[in-house]
C-alpha cells in the first residue's frame, strides 16, 4: 500500500494545480517520494490550502469508495473474499498515517527550508507562504495542525467503522457485543442442546436403523404435563407474576431392540418448556437426570405397564392342579382336565 499511497497523495496535487493553470517545473514519481515543484507564489491562500489538503482528503475518498465496494460485495454476495478485507484495512491505516509518513520522509530529504528548486514539503508550504505574504509563518502552522487534526480524526472514524463492523464479517463486533451485552440481549445456546431439524434426523435414522444381527431401533415420546393449582380464594397472586397455566416437558428416547428381547438404551433427549431440545448424556447427566421428575414419571410408566405384563401372561412352569382321591367327581374331573390342558398350554 506504500506506493499506492504515496501516488495518489501527489497526482491529486498536480491534477489540481493543472486545472488551476499553473505552471509546473517538475514531476517525478520515486520509489519513496514524489517531486513536484511548481510556482507557489501564484497560487492564493485558499487554493494553497486545498493543495495542502488535497492529498490527505483523496485518500480518504478512496477509501470511503472502498468500504461501499466492501458493503455492496457483502450485500450482494453474502462474504466477500478475505483479500478484499485486508487490502482495505491497509488502505485505511495507511490514509490514517499519510501525514506523518510524508512529513518523515520529507524532513530526512531536508524539504522543509523554501527552494524554488527544489520541492518543498506539504507541511512547511503554508508556513512559507504567510511568510512570504505577511512576513510571520504561524498562521501557517496553526492552520497546517489544525487542517491534519481534522484529518486524522476523519480518517480514523472511517478506519474505526470498517474494523468494528466490515472486517472479517463483523466479528471484532461480535466480540465486542459478548463482552460488553447482558445475558438477554443475544441468544446463549445450552451445552447440549441441538436443533429440532438435527432431532428430526436422529429419529429418522434411527427407524430406519438395521442391525447386522437384527436389531432395530425404536423411539418413545413421553409428555409430562405439570399444571398449576387453583389459587386460594382471597389470596391474589403477585404483581407480573405471568400466568403460564400448563408446562409440558417431552422426553425422547431411543432404544436398540434385541432379537432376544433385550431392549437397551441408545440415546434419549429432554424437550423443555421454552422450548429448548437437550441431549442428556449418560456419562455425565445421568444422575441429575434419575432424581429428576420427568425420571420417577418414567420409572413409574415403564413399572406399570411391566406390572400389566406379568398379569397378563400365564408362567410357563405352572403345574397341574391335582385333585384329592376321594373327592373326584365328574365335575371335579373336568375342571382338573381344563387345568392341565391350561398348564399344558
Amino acid at each position: 500500500m506504500w506506493f499506492p499511497r504515496l501516488y495518489l497523495h501527489y497526482c491529486s496535487q498536480w491534477i489540481f494545480l493543472q486545472t488551476q493553470q499553473i505552471p509546473i517545473n517538475r514531476f517525478w514519481l520515486g520509489a519513496h517520494t514524489v517531486d513536484l515543484v511548481y510556482q507557489g507564489s501564484l497560487l492564493t491562500t485558499l487554493e494553497e490550502v486545498l493543495v495542502v489538503l488535497l492529498g490527505p482528503l483523496t485518500l480518504n475518498a478512496a477509501t470511503l469508495l472502498l468500504l461501499l465496494i466492501r458493503w455492496g460485495c457483502q450485500l450482494v454476495f453474502g462474504s466477500p473474499p478475505s483479500f478484499l478485507s485486508k487490502f482495505i484495512m491497509a488502505a485505511a491505516a495507511w490514509t490514517v498515517l499519510d501525514p506523518l509518513a510524508v512529513f518523515a520522509v520529507d524532513a530526512i530529504l531536508g524539504r522543509l527550508f523554501y527552494s524554488s528548486d527544489e520541492p518543498l514539503a506539504d507541511a512547511a508550504k503554508l508556513y512559507w507562504h504567510f511568510f512570504r505574504t505577511e512576513q510571520s509563518g504561524t498562521a501557517g502552522i496553526i492552520i497546517t495542525l489544525f487542517l491534519y487534526a481534522v484529518h486524522c480524526i476523519l480518517s480514523f472514524t472511517f478506519l474505526y467503522v470498517y474494523f468494528l463492523r466490515l472486517h472479517n464479517d463483523g466479528r471484532l463486533l461480535d466480540i465486542y457485543q459478548r463482552l460488553h451485552g447482558t445475558e438477554r440481549e443475544f441468544f446463549v445456546p445450552h451445552d447440549m442442546e441441538v436443533s429440532n431439524q438435527e432431532l428430526d434426523y436422529i429419529v429418522k435414522k434411527a427407524e430406519q436403523w438395521r442391525g447386522f444381527n437384527g436389531e432395530r431401533r425404536k423411539v418413545a415420546v413421553y409428555d409430562y404435563i405439570w399444571t398449576e393449582e387453583e389459587p386460594v380464594e382471597g389470596l391474589a397472586p403477585p404483581t407480573g407474576t405471568p400466568n403460564t397455566g400448563c408446562e409440558t416437558s417431552t422426553h425422547v428416547s431411543i432404544y436398540t431392540l434385541h432379537l432376544s428381547g433385550l431392549r437397551q438404551h441408545y440415546r434419549h433427549f429432554l424437550r423443555q418448556p421454552d422450548g429448548a431440545i437437550i441431549q442428556v448424556m449418560d456419562d455425565s447427566d445421568t444422575n441429575a437426570f434419575q432424581t429428576s421428575e420427568v425420571y420417577e414419571q418414567h420409572e413409574r410408566m415403564k413399572s406399570e405397564t411391566h406390572l400389566r405384563e406379568r398379569k397378563g401372561r400365564k408362567a410357563g412352569w405352572r403345574s397341574c392342579r391335582v385333585e384329592p382321591l376321594g373327592g373326584s367327581d365328574s365335575s371335579s374331573g373336568i375342571k382338573g382336565q381344563r387345568d392341565l390342558e391350561v398348564g399344558g398350554l
